[in-house]
């Protein structure tokens, strides 16, 4: 994170070559702005998380032990430093440097998603790193082990705790501005509908269980937090405390809370060609035709007139 916030603070159009759309540095941000992706997950695994090897009798060895609660509990607090505010939002002078893109540069699935239409959309890179993050903490599988573990090892936090931490960082985030609010209002909405995923869906009686049992103690928190709030906080504690109360009257009905979008692909990047050519607006520039050449000859000739053949 350190890296990412460094290199984040002077990301701008010196990213891109000179003379190229201002709306291609929506590209390279991608890849810097999910800088940390793979340490959250690296990170994640520790959640519920267990130590084996594949021993064999006699070998002498500890074949299995689950890992220890303090180590459980910080790998928690990193995943969580991930959602605040400040990290999840944009810098402010790129804000006014991403144009929609010109007619024939299309997107992809290395792009950021978009809730804006044309515009780049500025909170939707929080929502998928926010939803990426929590995914880490929430999984169906991972809720079963804490429950276990910490039925078993009552040291480790158990998935109530791990839901009231959750909970209490994006509820709780400090914000300085009307923008890092907006952010922590979406992310707030992803911590709710993943909490909602583990009530309605998960294989666990008593992952479901819990999960029921903090998403109504949340909803009594939304309506006391209301009666203070600011119009925008009271339209957002409005929805969300009302999808919890029509969720807890049907758990398996599908969250009404819309769903957060996809993250673009990860590592390699823009290893096929469909993936590469998603764009395409090179094929216009070089004057390839749909017809004139297949995608691959396309691909090969992009190659060659990127290594300078």
């Amino acid at each position: 994170m350190a890296v990412r916030s460094a290199a984040m603070s002077r990301f701008g159009e010196r990213a891109i070559k000179l003379g190229r759309p201002m709306s291609e540095i929506e590209k390279v941000l991608v890849p810097l702005y999910l800088h940390h992706r793979y340490q959250i997950d690296a990170a994640g695994s520790m959640i519920g998380g267990v130590d084996y090897i594949y021993s064999l009798r006699g070998d002498g060895r500890t074949p299995f032990n689950f890992l220890s609660g303090a180590d459980q509990r910080r790998a928690l607090g990193s995943l969580l430093s991930v959602l605040e505010p400040s990290e999840l939002a944009l810098p402010r002078p790129l804000l006014d440097k991403l144009p929609p893109r010109p007619a024939g540069f299309r997107g992809g699935r290395e792009y950021f998603p978009r809730w804006t239409g044309g515009m780049f959309d500025v909170i939707t890179p929080a929502v998928v790193l926010a939803d990426h993050t929590l995914r880490n903490i929430m999984d169906n599988a991972k809720a079963a082990r804490l429950v276990e573990q910490s039925a078993v090892d009552p040291s480790i936090p158990g998935l109530g705790e791990v839901i009231d931490e959750v909970f209490g960082q994006v509820f709780g985030a400090n914000t300085t501005d009307p923008y890092e609010a907006e952010i922590n209002r979406a992310v707030e909405w992803v911590a709710t509908a993943r909490v909602m995923g583990l009530a309605g869906n998960a294989p666990m009686p008593q992952v479901r269980a819990i999960a029921l049992q903090k998403l109504s103690s949340q909803k009594d928190a939304l309506d006391g937090m209301m009666a203070s709030a600011d119009d925008s906080d009271g339209a957002h504690y409005f929805l969300l405390s009302g999808t919890i109360e029509r969720f807890l009257k049907d758990p398996t009905s599908a969250p009404s809370l819309p769903s957060a979008p996809s993250a673009p692909p990860g590592a390699p990047i823009g290893s096929w060609p469909q993936d590469y050519l998603s764009g395409s607006e090179w094929i216009m520039e070089m004057g390839f035709g749909a017809t004139e050449t297949s995608w691959m000859d396309a691909f090969e000739s992009q190659w060659i007139w990127d290594s300078g053949h």
